[in-house]
This record gives structure tokens, sequence and C-alpha cells, in this order.
């Protein structure tokens, strides 16, 4: 999960979502740097969209947990499960192409959850 994913200011939203998509494809190879990159970019696009407002507390929430140093593994999956419960909400409302990646991150988040879960 390389710096790939810095995005720029004409990046559109589906740029974002197949990089972090892609990053969590990578399993626990992700750091914490790499994962606080990926927010910043994250926080860049939600913020000034009344529509995504209910991901901004989690997501803060998840920041200031990497941001520990140790960040805790059941406090991240919890974290990350309820990202893709919102995310797989806000899939159901918006069209096709978006809604489709839009879940697919949503699996991705639940996925890296897992994960986190049995190395507990």
């Amino acid at each position: 999960m390389a710096n790939q994913h810095t995005q720029s200011g004409g990046s559109s939203a589906l740029t974002l979502i197949d990089a972090t998509i892609e990053a969590f494809d990578q399993g626990q190879t992700a750091s914490p740097q790499e994962g606080m990159s990926l927010l910043t970019d994250w926080f860049s696009s939600v913020k000034s969209d009344k529509r995504t407002e209910d991901l901004i507390e989690p997501m803060q929430q998840l920041r200031d947990e990497l941001q520990t140093g140790s960040p805790s593994n059941t406090k991240l999956v919890q974290l990350l499960n309820q990202l893709a419960d919102s995310t797989q909400g806000k899939a159901n409302q918006v069209d096709s192409e978006l809604q489709s990646r839009l879940t697919t991150l949503a699996t991705a988040l639940r996925n890296f959850a897992g994960q986190l879960s049995t190395a507990v």
C-alpha cells in the first residue's frame, strides 16, 4: 500500500474508492502511517459533503487510534465495521457504478476487520 493513493485536487471519488479497496486487499501489510495517508485523502473528499457527514466521526476515531502508535486491534475492528456499515448504506443511495464500488469497499473493510480480529 505505497503512497500511490494520494489524491490530487482533480481526482475523482472513484479513484479514491479504488485506491482504498486496493489498499485493504493487501491485508495486514498496510502500516498505520499508510492508513493515515489514506484517511487524509478521505477527509479531504468527504468533509464538505452533507451526504457523507456520518462518516467523519468514525474516520476521526480511526485516525486517532492509528496515531496512538500502538493501535488496539479490537478498536480498529469496531471502527472498520462501523465504516463498512455506513459505506454499505451509502451504496444503497447512489447510481449503479458507484454502488458496485461502494459495496466492494464495504466488503474490503469488513474483510480487513476480520483479518485484524483473528490477529488479536
